[in-house]
């Protein structure tokens, strides 16, 4: 009789990037910083915006703080990101367990609301390579974004995945409520953006709290290769 599939052992992994394999959020505050200084002669942030400013994208931070500039402001963004990308930090046993993940013989693939470009940047700096990954979804690819299971639903369909053969790992509320809209199990990690006691509350399939715990969770060993 074949065995039913768990989420530790499901084939396709498909993981959020900002605060699950890595975290730019130094990094992003850099540009901000330097963007509002150099270009609207202000500090970052400035009074009045929301208190999840890390969690929106930047052309919508400009379109609230100068709507008549956000297109410039937003290239000048883009343009500047990469000298901020060494605030970039890596979440230890990020890629060896990407690698780890494709040694076994299973399919990693990205879901992220960030854009392609610096999702690119993000990768390098983290040593992971786009190629490791069956599928990336990034903003560009849908109107909407998570928590709408629009990013993760198409990421599946790119990895020529089906629900009940993957499961999403996310550090946010967000990637708890589009996973189970998309039909996935979700395996939420408290070592991103978000606490513990917050993420149980959505109540994710599993919490874990270390990239090793998760990669115990996903029944693969850290310094597996593909050498």
């Amino acid at each position: 009789m074949k065995q039913p599939v768990t989420p530790g052992s499901a084939r396709h992994v498909l993981f959020d990037l900002d605060g699950t394999l890595v975290d730019t959020r130094a990094a992003v505050e850099a540009c901000y910083t330097r963007v509002f200084a150099e270009h609207l002669t202000t500090p970052f942030p400035p009074p009045g915006l929301p208190a999840d400013v890390f969690a929106m994208r930047p052309r919508e931070v400009f379109g609230l703080v100068a709507p008549g500039e956000a297109d410039h402001l937003y290239e000048a963004y883009q343009l500047g990101y990469p000298d901020c990308a060494s605030f970039v930090k890596v979440f230890s046993g990020a890629a060896e367990l990407i690698a780890a993940l494709r040694a076994a013989g299973r399919v990693p693939s990205l879901v992220t609301n960030k854009g392609k470009e610096r999702t690119i940047i993000d990768l390098a700096v983290a040593g992971i390579d786009p190629a490791d990954f069956a599928a990336i979804v990034t903003a560009e690819d849908t109107t909407e974004r998570k928590p709408h299971p629009a990013p993760i639903l198409l990421g599946l369909s790119r990895a020529c995945a089906e629900p009940e053969e993957a499961v999403y790992v996310g550090d946010g509320p967000q990637d708890i409520e589009a996973a189970r809209a998309a039909g996935l199990a979700c395996f939420a990690v408290t070592y991103g953006f978000y606490s513990r006691e917050l993420l149980a509350a959505h109540k994710p399939s599993l919490l874990v709290d270390t990239i090793p715990a998760l990669s115990e969770a996903l029944s693969v060993t850290l310094g597996q290769s593909t050498a």
